[in-house]
């Protein structure tokens, strides 16, 4: 079983707006209103690849039934808030290839709730499950809230997934998750300089796993992303025909990486369906709104090379 956890979850709001300038009072062509979030990304893109996966996380009061239908066929256990959950905007010019993101504050939580929460995902760990902890962490709650879910996942023999930043990823970090996503520059940030090029990236995550992580995916963006294992890497790229939203393709990568891992793929074609989930997220509006065709056309779209 895998249980994904959203302790910031956020409601996406994706508008076209064609010739989109700042100052311009403008018309959206259409506007998209999507319960979202990365640990929410990452659960409905489990359930499209056929993973049996729980949802876990905070949630305002008001939004918690918008979440339940989104996703639908998933079982979730909510800790609702107080206070709305977070907007997320993100405008969209079609025409000049430009993304424009606004991110709205949500609700607060207490470190008390962060502890009751905690607890409730004790009470929900078996030996051999898999626990993704992805996104920021929700205003109040302390900073080194997934250092404490990953030690407890150490502790039930449980797999942790981290993907995260800043100081929460650093304390997570020295927690020890079973299998890590930073992105090019949250490396650098964990190993003290920055890698010029994908041997310095491979040497870097190695550090990591030295002490003790079983493998570290390296986002680099458009241009793929690099997987380390203890004794393996490889570096792969996937080019969609048409690209319309990169919301959420972060965290279909994630949930392509954790599918195969879980199928008992090697770390090649782990890579390769990671990297075919996250571009055909690319291709819809909305994250996490994947069309199984697309991911079919970009396993064959994908290009890996072993470092």
């Amino acid at each position: 079983m895998v249980i994904a956890v959203g302790l910031n979850p956020a409601i996406d709001r994706i508008l076209l707006v064609p010739e989109f300038a700042v100052g311009a009072t403008l018309k959206a062509e259409s506007v998209e209103t999507l319960p979202s979030g990365k640990g929410a990304n990452v659960a409905a893109v489990l359930r499209l690849l056929g993973v049996s996966v729980r949802y876990m996380g905070f949630v305002g009061r008001d939004e918690a039934e918008s979440y339940r239908r989104r996703l639908a066929g998933v079982p979730c256990e909510f800790v609702e808030v107080e206070g709305r959950t977070r907007i997320d905007t993100t405008i969209i010019d079609a025409a000049a290839r430009t993304e424009t993101h606004i991110r709205e504050p949500g609700f607060r939580v207490s470190a008390e709730q962060v502890d009751a929460f905690i607890e409730q995902l004790h009470l929900s760990l078996s030996p051999g499950d898999l626990v993704t902890l992805s996104g920021s962490l929700p205003p109040g709650a302390p900073v080194d809230t997934y250092a404490r879910i990953v030690r407890l996942c150490r502790e039930r023999g449980v797999v942790a997934f981290l993907d995260t930043s800043s100081e929460p990823l650093r304390l997570g970090a020295a927690s020890v998750p079973a299998l890590m996503k930073p992105n090019d520059e949250e490396l650098a940030e964990l190993a003290g300089r920055r890698a010029e090029d994908p041997d310095e990236i491979v040497r870097a995550a190695r550090e990591l796993i030295a002490g003790g992580v079983e493998a570290v995916a390296v986002s680099l963006g458009a241009a793929g992303a690099i997987l380390v294992e203890k004794d393996q890497a490889w570096q792969g790229s996937a080019h969609a025909p048409e690209v319309v939203n990169t919301v959420g393709c972060g965290d279909a990568f994630a949930a392509g990486w954790i599918a195969a891992r879980l199928s008992g793929a090697d770390g090649a074609a782990q890579l390769r369906e990671a990297l075919a989930v996250g571009a055909a997220n690319a291709m819809t509006h909305g994250a996490g709104i994947i069309r199984p065709e697309h991911i079919s056309l970009m396993r064959n779209r994908t290009s890996l090379r072993r470092l």
